[in-house]
């Protein structure tokens, strides 16, 4: 049955299909089809219309109704990937901690998180609420990926040296002040993640927010480097020479010249 499953594993279709078939299978087969759990806030940021009197009757979905429900199903004990994002073609505005409010003792039940994705999230007023939202988070989670999140340098190196177990990290285009200097907040961080699996980083080239990932107190020991070039990531390369042994480009795809390519590989020790 193992080497079934093992077969089955990224087949959530199949997975559920065995799930259906006998009762030894669908206890096997339960942690692995809810171990990955996306919740979308279903609530569009458009002026409001007067409503029928059928609407007016209907619940309005709240903020991440999809957890509420999972915690309920008794499920959350199973998840290792947690999603957090608007839901597709939504003009809401990026996520701050009221959104999360009403959610947050299901969020709590999440006791074996691995991997994070947060989605279009104002980090600022995180930073104060940390340990309340995501303080359980800290030594268990290993990937996170932060998607046009909001915030400076110094509040994106905050949230990252959080999670003690950290090693595959994802930021794709950060929105906030690039020019902001963290300076001597960089100083104040005194705790790394082991941060020795993946780094992807799309237009992501932040002076600042390179020369302070390279400045974390453990070092920075990525494998493999994603990314989109720009010579503000030099101070990356510098830091991962000895531990990188892959690299490779988001975009752009095949104009990468070779004298680039050249000074790029130069950071990488054989």
């Amino acid at each position: 049955m193992d080497e079934i499953l093992g077969y089955l594993l990224d087949d959530l279709g199949s997975l559920t299909a065995c799930s259906l078939t006998c009762k030894r299978l669908f206890g096997a087969t339960r942690p692995l089809i809810h171990r990955q759990l996306v919740c979308l806030d279903p609530r569009p940021n458009l002026p409001k219309r007067k409503k029928s009197l059928l609407s007016r009757c209907k619940k309005d979905p709240g903020p991440f109704e999809r957890l509420i429900e999972a915690d309920r199903s008794g499920i959350l004990r199973y998840t290792r990937q947690l999603t957090l994002k608007p839901k597709d073609g939504s003009l809401r505005p990026r996520f701050n901690p009221k959104d999360l409010q009403e959610s947050l003792p299901h969020l709590r039940s999440i006791t074996q998180l691995h991997g994070l994705t947060l989605i279009k999230f104002l980090l600022p007023p995180f930073i104060p609420t940390f340990n309340e939202h995501f303080g359980i988070f800290t030594n268990t989670l290993r990937q996170l990926d932060l998607r046009n999140a909001y915030g400076t340098a110094w509040e994106f190196l905050y949230i990252i040296s959080q999670f003690l177990l950290l090693e595959d990290l994802t930021i794709v285009s950060p929105v906030g002040e690039r020019t902001a200097n963290p300076g001597r907040q960089i100083q104040a961080i005194t705790q790394s993640p082991p941060l020795r699996g993946k780094l992807i980083l799309g237009q992501a080239a932040w002076r600042h927010l390179s020369e302070g990932l390279a400045a974390f107190p453990g070092g920075l020991n990525f494998r493999s480097l994603e990314f989109s070039w720009s010579k503000y990531l030099e101070p990356i390369f510098t830091a991962c020479g000895r531990t990188a042994t892959s690299i490779s480009y988001l975009w752009p795809r095949g104009d990468i010249n070779s004298e680039l390519n050249s000074s790029i590989q130069a950071y990488i020790v054989t």
